[in-house]
């Protein structure tokens, strides 16, 4: 029943608001017809883009890309310079939030002119990563690794999987250190089991900076491998990576996150967009690469240990070590690469909670480092485009957070007859649509990033938690944080909504909604739309329309729904034996730890007890078979430790088994978006 209310509620909610849209539109299309020049910017942006994308699909040249993020630019600039000089309201009552919203405004432009700029020249390396691994593979180049995993609290079933990731990667002179901040028994024993060796110390003081540098004590390799608790290698890891440190001057290779399940954005928007750092992995860090700028993101990193030692160490006294290791090493002139590779594979957040708890920490993290030895704005050694790129992280946090007086700004005027900004629907077709396009349609396509729409999601899920952190964090700047780690290895996994961490979205799609209406029922009654103040109140009744759709595709995008154990697409050919010599083949469609789904070509008794044959693995795994329309779900029975772990290097460590994750065009994220809308996940319960 909640399922039902909630779909019924929105699609309602949607359809209201486009039948007194057509209403009040149809009826201010006179004021806007007759000045067909206002028209003139919007047309020209949305033409000109579309045709070249027609004629050029794909990523466009670099000169194409510097004109057309110029051009993109300027549209920003112009829009800016009307905002300053026609729209302020600064009276005693609008004055502040008059300002406040535009300062927003020019960050979040300021932040696009950099990410433009970051992206223009992305590199590739992965030609002279074929090149180097060829002295790898053949041992002409072999430095003795370090591979670092530690840990905290994640389970023993997860850290398996990164163990046996570790063990499994081509490779000589490599030697595993488990680093265990947790002091526990059962991962003593799994490492033991796996021939890892087994670290740990009398507390966990400066989190896990201290923890690596503890292992830092003991390990003694040329290169330091540092693989989270829950991200595996595959398992030609070290043949693509180890061959960039022949270049004595390289101190840092970084690759990019990949994860094997989704995050709940992802699960509740039709499984159709990639995760949210895809763009920041494939986009972000290949333009940052260009200039010695990328930033070290802790897990699936190379460093040279000499390098590292000459800055001490991994940094303490902040809880972003990896970002601040990697400057480090940069303002020292050392290399830092990033190869865009798809080399480990890892576990997102898997409900709402713990991907609030991520976010808030690194944005926490950044925005001390304003005030610490390690701000980039301040750092010597540092270039000016270094400098540039590494304060624009922090400034990212800043757009974040700010953008929650988006949401606030609109019902202040419905509500209580603020005005934060002074302008017509005809000046917004005429200025702020020829930029929202240009944002839409042509930065996607010069950068290819993320469309527009999919972070006006993404944000509003996060910003209204990422604002106290700003807060306080420049109200209190010595206010010591905790490191909080990211919630691993969910068990309980209903649908259900976090009412607490929901409740500021909740609220603001409540405040948008009564706006929106209430505003819609006075106008169309009044027939004020012809007034100069109507006009100024139907461009806030659409910005209040626009912000409840998106809060509302927010909120269902944040239900925690169940996922289960990761499958894996395999498409392989498989046996299934039962008996002495009995055998039936078919076709391993996916596989988890749990689970396999098969294809067989001579049906079998439902329960049936039989061994699954990978004949190309040396791999037979004990099964129970329950059928699921034409399929076959076999489930594992009383698996051994060492099948447990060979079926886990199969999932994990196969290159075939984890294709590369593409960031989803216009088309494919509205889809998305509407999927969420309108096919909504039960909420079985509430918190």
């Amino acid at each position: 029943m909640v399922f039902k209310a909630w779909k019924f509620f929105l699609i309602c909610l949607c359809l209201v608001f486009l039948i007194c849209d057509w209403t009040l539109l149809s009826s201010n299309m006179g004021a806007v017809a007759d000045k067909s020049n206002i028209w003139f910017p919007a047309a020209l942006v949305a033409g000109t883009t579309l045709a070249f994308r027609a004629f050029i699909p794909g990523s466009p040249p670099v000169g194409l890309r510097i004109f057309f993020s110029l051009a993109a630019i300027l549209l920003c600039l112009r829009y800016l310079f009307w905002r300053v000089t026609s729209t302020l309201v600064l009276d005693w009552y609008n004055g502040a939030f008059s300002l406040i919203l535009l300062g927003m405004e020019c960050l979040a432009i300021f932040n696009v002119v950099v990410a433009t700029y970051q992206t223009l020249n992305p590199t590739d390396r992965t030609p002279e990563a074929d090149r180097l691994s060829i002295q790898v593979c053949s041992g002409a180049y072999c430095p003795s690794v370090d591979i670092f995993v530690p840990t905290y609290n994640e389970p023993p079933t997860i850290l398996r999987r990164t163990l046996v990731g570790c063990k499994a990667m081509r490779y000589p002179k490599k030697t595993i250190w488990v680093l265990d901040d947790g002091r526990r028994s059962e991962i003593a024993e799994l490492a033991a089991s796996l021939g890892c060796r087994y670290l740990t110390r009398k507390d966990s003081a400066h989190a896990k900076a201290g923890n690596l540098n503890n292992g830092l004590k003991h390990a003694t390799g040329d290169i330091v491998v540092v693989f989270d608790a829950d991200f595996v290698p595959l398992n030609h890891f070290l043949e693509r990576t180890v061959g960039f440190f022949q270049d004595p001057e390289v101190a840092l290779l970084v690759t990019p996150q990949n994860f094997y399940n989704s995050d709940p954005p992802q699960l509740n928007l039709g499984g159709i967009l990639p995760n949210e750092q895809t763009m920041f992995y494939s986009v972000v860090q290949p333009g940052r690469d260009r200039t010695n700028s990328i930033v070290c993101t802790g897990t699936s990193t190379l460093i040279r240990r000499t390098h590292l030692d000459k800055i001490g160490g991994m940094p303490i006294g902040t809880i972003v070590e990896d970002w601040v290791s990697g400057m480090l090493l940069q303002s020292q002139g050392f290399k830092t690469l990033y190869l865009n590779e798809l080399l480990s594979i890892g576990a997102a957040p898997e409900n709402f909670s713990a991907y609030i708890v991520q976010r808030v920490r690194w944005a926490e993290g950044t925005l001390k480092t304003l005030f610490s030895p390690y701000n980039p704005l301040l750092l010597r050694g540092l270039s000016l485009s270094q400098r540039l790129n590494h304060a624009s992280g922090i400034l990212y946090w800043f757009d974040q957070a700010g953008q929650s007086f988006s949401y606030l700004a609109p019902i202040l005027f419905l509500l209580f007859g603020m005005q934060p900004m002074h302008a017509q629907l005809p000046e917004l077709i005429s200025y702020w649509l020829p930029t929202y396009i240009a944002g839409l349609i042509t930065l996607s396509w010069v950068t290819g990033s993320r469309t527009v729409l999919v972070s006006f999601t993404y944000n509003a899920l996060q910003c209204f938690h990422l604002l106290p952190v700003l807060v306080s964090t420049l109200l209190f700047p010595g206010r010591k944080v905790a490191f909080k780690v990211t919630p691993k290895g969910i068990t309980e996994k209903p649908a259900v909504l976090d009412l607490r961490l929901m409740a500021p979205i909740l609220c603001l799609l409540a405040l948008n909604s009564i706006s929106a209406l209430s505003s819609l029922s006075s106008v169309l009654s009044a027939d004020m739309i012809s007034l100069h103040h109507g006009q100024v109140r139907v461009t806030n009744i659409l910005w209040t329309e626009f912000n409840t759709v998106i809060l509302a595709i927010s909120l269902l995008s944040g239900v925690d729904t169940l996922e289960g154990a990761p499958r894996v697409q395999c498409g392989r050919s498989c046996t299934v034996k039962f008996g002495e010599h009995s055998e039936v083949d078919g076709w391993l469609e996916d596989i988890s730890e749990e689970h396999a789904r098969l294809t067989l070509k001579t049906p079998l008794l439902e329960g049936q007890e039989a061994s699954l044959v990978l004949r190309d693995e040396k791999l037979i795994l004990p099964i129970r078979l329950h059928r699921t329309g034409e399929m076959w779900e076999a489930q594992f029975r009383e698996l051994d430790d060492l099948q447990l772990n060979r079926l886990v290097e199969f999932i994990y460590t196969r290159p075939a088994h984890w294709p590369r994750p593409r960031i989803a065009n216009e088309l494919q994220a509205m889809q998305a978006l509407f999927a969420g809308l309108f096919h909504l996940h039960p909420l079985r319960r509430i918190r």
